[in-house]
């Protein structure tokens, strides 16, 4: 999608712009586990992928058209117990984005494992998106739909998530209202939750790091096409994230720790065996939890 593109469809969305709507964003893949429930507790959750999966396929979160591929997204709901129809699960969200808007290409954007889920579910339930109302369900779906739109959007335009990730800091907002741990302001530095989350990457002090991650992806379709050319770019642009933290960063940031969960093995598989130093010590100091991965890579293994 070109970047006039996508900031027409923005101003559609909140300006009100009449817009004939003719495709979706996302490309999702959706599974419940309910391994944790007696078999007697399962029925109503038979359709719950089935039901999500269209939910995801039809609504338009940016209430616009979106030119191009549809972004691969991996959504993973464990169910963990059953009181009535009131549920405690886990959810984990896969977004991908791809290499040149190449279907089939790309690495991960973003990794989520929120374990802290309670929610209700009645039988073929009808799912709505209303990002001012709280759902238990399907408000904390939408905010990560919303997070994993604006970050691929973020990686093709300057800052072109900001509309998107304002939606989802309302639902934050709505949901701390009402007393949802998740969304609540109230969170140690470098805690990771929802609302620590969010309010990250609508942080202006943070606007850097996002405009760091759009030279990342520019540089990763770059070394697709010219890997020489590539690799040096990248190799730069994790210098320039290494140099924000260093000058910008304050805390622990869970915006730049999201950022290294799923790129984990992207960055080791593009700089195995690299002779470069500096490359892998700025790893080991943006994401000193996957040290193992980049020592191992840096071997050439």
């Amino acid at each position: 999608m070109t970047v006039l593109l996508r900031s027409i469809f923005l101003f559609g969305v909140f300006l009100g712009l009449n817009v004939t709507l003719v495709a979706q964003e996302l490309d999702p893949t959706v599974t419940v586990n309910v391994d944790a429930l007696p078999s007697d507790q399962r029925q109503e959750l038979l359709s719950m992928a089935s039901v999500v999966k269209m939910y995801l396929q039809t609504n338009r979160y940016t209430n616009a058209d979106w030119d191009g591929p549809r972004i691969p997204i991996d959504i993973t709901i464990y169910v963990n117990s059953r009181n009535e129809n009131r549920y405690t699960g886990r959810l984990s969200v896969v977004s991908k984005r791809l290499i040149n808007n190449t279907p089939g290409t790309g690495g991960g954007l973003l990794r989520i494992f929120d374990q802290d889920w309670t929610f209700e579910w009645a039988f073929n339930p009808t799912l709505s998106y209303q990002p001012l109302r709280y759902d238990p369900f399907t408000s904390v779906i939408d905010f990560y739909m919303l997070l994993a739109i604006g970050l691929d959007m973020d990686t093709y335009d300057d800052l072109g998530g900001t509309n998107m990730y304002k939606v989802a800091q309302q639902i934050a907002q709505t949901g701390n209202a009402i007393g949802i741990s998740q969304f609540s302001t109230v969170y140690q530095p470098g805690q990771f939750t929802r609302m620590s989350l969010v309010t990250e990457f609508n942080d202006q002090r943070y606007q850097g790091l996002r405009r760091l991650i759009f030279d990342y992806h520019d540089a990763v379709d770059q070394y697709a096409v010219n890997k020489d050319k590539g690799i040096h770019q990248i190799e730069s642009v994790i210098h320039g994230i290494a140099e924000f933290k260093r000058t910008k960063i304050s805390n622990r940031s869970v915006l730049l720790q999201a950022f290294f969960d799923a790129k984990t093995l992207e960055l080791a598989d593009i700089f195995r065996g690299y002779k470069g130093q500096e490359i892998w010590a700025d790893l080991r100091f943006l994401d000193a939890g996957h040290t193992q991965q980049y020592e191992a890579a840096r071997q050439g293994n």
